[in-house]
């Protein structure tokens, strides 16, 4: 579905930011005090990965979400509101669950 879809390529998007942003390294020179003329380069991570990435990307879908069902409340009609995401209430609870976009 439309909804499985956006989750696949938000996580290959980010998947991938994090890839290229992983590869950046900054090299800060060190000097001595003592030693003159003595330096050292020490490269510093720009962007550490661990499992922030895959929370970052879960709280942006949710964040996707949750704008799309309440703008799509109030604008069913626009083009660009579905193509967010169209949502269908379910019968028993009054829950919306995503049917497209």
């Amino acid at each position: 579905t439309g909804s499985n879809l956006s989750n696949l390529i938000a996580t290959v998007i980010v998947f991938l930011i994090v890839i290229y942003f992983q590869g950046f390294r900054v090299e800060l020179n060190i000097t001595s005090r003592k030693v003159k003329g003595y330096q050292q380069k020490y490269p510093i991570k720009l962007f550490y990965t661990s499992n922030v990435p895959i929370i970052l990307q879960t709280a942006l879908i949710s964040n996707l979400y949750f704008v799309s069902q309440i703008v799509y409340k109030r604008f069913k009609g626009n083009l660009l509101v579905r193509l967010l995401g169209t949502w269908q209430e379910h019968e028993a609870g009054g829950q919306s669950y995503p049917v497209g976009g």
